[in-house]
């Protein structure tokens, strides 16, 4: 739940930077205007809405960039470097929530992801390698219970699946070896 903050301190210290040196700003069309190397576009629908923050470095995306829908609510929050997605990406449902936690290596899915129910309650966690499904991915019911575990080699289910009732207790399981169903 840092990450709207982080977005919320962003925004207002960007806003009051540029508050304070309108003068320093570079029209590149009629829905962006650039000041330094920060570049903002704005809505189409309200051109007083900010729709995106972000730092470019030599043209190549660089840091944190930040995207805001009409009604001025975050929408999502990445990090950038040498123009690929690096570490977190963070996607909201329209209730402020999270939706969804992904990892990226150098502009590939790597490394553990989470997505939420609109409630904020986790659906679904697993781990990408090299932008495939490996290990176990875990779906949830919206009470906070495992619901199924699949087990993934090379984003092909391979290994053991459980299904859980609502109470917890294993009521199906099965065993996949290179995608295929073997139990």
């Amino acid at each position: 739940m840092k990450y709207p903050y982080l977005a919320f301190s962003f925004l207002t210290i960007f806003g009051l930077s540029l508050a304070s040196s309108q003068d320093n700003n570079e029209v590149l069309n009629n829905q962006q205007v650039r000041h330094h190397n920060k570049v903002i576009k704005e809505s189409a629908f309200n051109s007083k809405m900010i729709k995106t923050i972000g730092n470019f470095d030599n043209g190549k995306r660089e840091g944190v960039f930040v995207y805001i829908d009409d009604k001025g609510k975050l929408i999502a929050q990445e990090n950038w470097s040498n123009d690929k997605l690096e570490g977190v990406q963070v996607t909201f449902h329209n209730t402020g929530k999270i939706h969804k936690e992904e990892s990226y290596r150098n502009g590939v899915l790597d490394g553990p992801f989470r997505i939420n129910y609109k409630s904020g309650k986790t659906q679904q966690t697993g781990q990408y390698k090299n932008g495939k499904k490996d290990g176990e991915i875990i779906w949830y019911y919206n009470s906070g219970e495992k619901n199924i575990i699949y087990t993934y080699k090379n984003n092909v289910l391979d290994g053991p699946t459980k299904t859980f009732s609502k109470e917890g207790e294993v009521i199906q399981q099965g065993l996949y070896e290179n995608g295929q169903k073997i139990n």
